[in-house]
């Protein structure tokens, strides 16, 4: 007789009690899970149906397939009602992709500026998260690679220059740093590899009075994090052949690039030097600007 009674009692708390603990005595939720949660896994190599049954699938399939989403109703409370479901859809195959599909009728929805389609491919390494939503089929909630992303990016980039500054670069053998040459990125951490790239474009002129040659060589000075100057990075070169009086106008483009500085912020400036004159000494060699430009590419 007391089975009889406590049988219906017991049915009558689980049917009331607002929220369920799963070795909790005092869940927060309506459903408190204290340990971990294990969920039906099923791996796929073709063509195939996602059922109820399913929750995590893996595809591991050696050529393209098609993974099937089930029809489902918007009608609330019906059998086929499952809104809120999720699936779990991981990539594994090497190189050939996955393609999810809606029934028909039903779409994937995306969000912002992309239209719900009725399919939606998974690349190989791409996890996607589905949701069945409550209007006409799916939300994909999530599809990120978790294939380690190993291209180059910018990772930090400046550009600055300062136009039309005349520069009077006197003789001897003492660099001369450029009126607004320098630039300073940071090399972020976090990166295996990295290289900074440099790039100065300037222009100026020489004067003479007579037969006259001669050239500018150029250097980058490193500060900040680490010190260092990396010398003869470009000439730029000037020759008059006649006895005559004139301008000699130049530009000169100052490319370099530094791989796998330590993580830290660097200014570089680009210095000059007048040297290999002959003939007739000009009367002036003259910078009028310059425009410098460093970007930091990273990679793991």
């Amino acid at each position: 007789m007391k089975k009889v009674l406590l049988l219906p009692l017991l049915g009558f708390i689980l049917i009331t009690k607002a929220q369920v603990g799963i070795r909790t005595d005092a869940p927060s939720s309506t459903l408190d899970i204290a340990g971990s949660l294990e969920a039906s896994y099923r791996e796929i190599t073709a063509n195939s149906t996602l059922s109820a049954t399913d929750y995590h699938v893996s595809f591991a399939g050696t050529s393209a397939a098609t993974a099937n989403l089930p029809q489902m109703s918007t009608s609330d409370g019906s059998a086929s009602d499952f809104r809120g479901r999720k699936y779990f859809i991981k990539n594994n195959s090497s190189s050939s992709n996955l393609t999810l599909a809606a029934a028909s009728g039903q779409t994937i929805r995306i969000g912002g500026s992309n239209a719900a389609n009725n399919t939606y491919i998974l690349s190989p390494g791409v996890l996607g998260i589905l949701t069945a939503n409550a209007t006409n089929g799916w939300d994909l909630d999530l599809a990120v690679n978790t294939i380690p992303d190993t291209s180059w990016k910018i990772t930090n980039n400046a550009f600055n220059g300062t136009l039309n500054t005349s520069q009077t670069i006197p003789t001897g053998t003492t660099y001369q740093t450029i009126t607004g040459s320098s630039v300073t990125v940071t090399v972020p951490p976090g990166y295996n590899q990295s290289i900074v790239t440099l790039n100065f474009d300037g222009w100026g002129h020489t004067y003479f009075s007579g037969v006259s040659m001669g050239s500018l060589r150029f250097q980058i000075v490193q500060t900040g994090t680490a010190a260092t100057t990396y010398g003869s990075t470009t000439m730029s070169s000037w020759a008059a052949p006649v006895n005559t009086s004139g301008y000699y106008r130049y530009t000169f483009p100052a490319a370099y690039s530094i791989s796998n500085l330590a993580p830290g912020t660097y200014t570089f400036n680009l210095q000059v030097v007048r040297e290999g004159e002959a003939g007739s000494a000009p009367n002036e060699v003259v910078i009028w600007g310059v425009q410098s430009r460093a970007e930091v590419y990273s990679k793991n």
